[in-house]
């Protein structure tokens, strides 16, 4: 338990800046995801042995703490990719006065992933850029209102198309 948290203790999360949104975005994430999938194996392995009893509470932390991690980059990933094809749409005033309501939710996830980001990008270590308190919640409050965003975009365009 003690090599796979040294593992973890010198590990970053790359970002590159994002055009002249003054954001940046996660990229090369796949060693990471790997790293992740492997230790919580391990960890779920060790967890179910006889011997466990000596670090047994620790090894539940690490475990949720693994779990935590995977939950984090995988609505990250999902976020960034939807506010990725969203961003471009909703910084025109013209789609934000027709879809006001859409326009309102992306302002809301807009400022969610900017502050996200701007914070992991201080301290890119995975396990304190990933530690953000609720974090987790305003991913997955994001990625419920890019979801909403999507359908009444494309109700739009189909109206429009009619």
């Amino acid at each position: 338990m003690e090599k796979m948290m040294s593992e973890w203790a010198e590990l970053r999360l790359s970002f590159i800046p994002h055009g002249d949104t003054g954001t940046h975005i996660l990229s090369e994430v796949d060693d990471i995801q790997v790293l992740l999938d492997d230790h919580v194996i391990k960890t779920q392995t060790m967890r179910s042995s006889p011997f466990i009893k000596p670090i047994e509470t620790d090894c539940k932390h690490w475990e949720e703490k693994l779990l935590s991690m995977q939950a984090i980059l995988d609505s990250m990933l999902k976020c960034q990719a939807a506010w990725l094809r969203l961003e471009p749409i909703f910084s025109s005033e013209d789609i934000v006065a027709q879809m006001p309501e859409e326009g309102r939710k992306f302002s809301v996830v807009d400022s969610y992933w900017k502050h996200v980001i701007a914070t992991a990008v201080k301290d890119t270590h995975v396990l304190v850029a990933t530690g953000q308190p609720n974090m987790l919640q305003r991913l997955q409050e994001s990625n419920v209102f890019l979801d909403d965003i999507q359908k009444g975009l494309h109700t739009y365009q189909e109206k429009e198309r009619l």
